[in-house]
């Protein structure tokens, strides 16, 4: 059997466990790691994948206000964990009809059910027509994921240090 026709090998675990919670239904933005949910008043429901978990424990979600027009892939807010601080992509242009206020006082509803209570924004659309090209269903998301996962999952910035830093308030360090 040649190359081209050996099965693939198989994925870790914790990656099948990555590909088996991608929520069937939705429309995803890949590079952002977004999920979009079509509403029938022609808005979009959008949250973050659980992969945006892998960057760290949410301490503080601050999204733009109502009203803002975003363009495609330029910032609807950030999310903070104690170490870095995540960017929030447009998944497409439009404007922001409303931000889950829930998410704002508990971060940690995007960890526990980022496709439930943890969505973050609702958006009116404002070019999907020319924007639909960029969004993925659920399938074909877990096939561009695939070979990404172990990017995917790596933690953005590693734990320097394993104790606790004593800091001098009168000195500054």
């Amino acid at each position: 059997m040649s190359d081209a026709q050996s099965p693939a090998a198989p994925l870790p675990p914790a990656h099948e466990q990555a590909l088996a919670r991608i929520a069937p239904g939705l429309l995803y933005a890949p590079e952002q790691d977004m999920w979009l949910q079509p509403e029938a008043d022609g808005t979009l429901r959008v949250g973050a994948t659980h992969l945006v978990a892998a960057h760290g424990q949410f301490m503080l979600f601050t999204p733009r206000p109502v009203g803002t027009v975003v363009a495609r892939d330029h910032s609807l807010g950030v999310m903070e964990t104690a170490k870095t601080a995540v960017a929030i992509h447009a998944p497409v242009s439009g404007r922001v009809v409303e931000f889950n206020a829930a998410a704002v006082d508990e971060v940690a509803l995007v960890e526990r059910d980022p496709y439930g209570a943890g969505w973050l924004f609702r958006l009116q659309p404002t070019a999907l027509a020319a924007e639909r090209g960029e969004l993925l269903e659920a399938a074909a998301y877990a096939a561009w994921l695939a070979p990404r996962l172990a990017h995917k999952l790596r933690k953005p910035i590693d734990d320097e240090f394993v104790g606790d830093l004593h800091v001098d308030p009168n000195r500054g360090y």
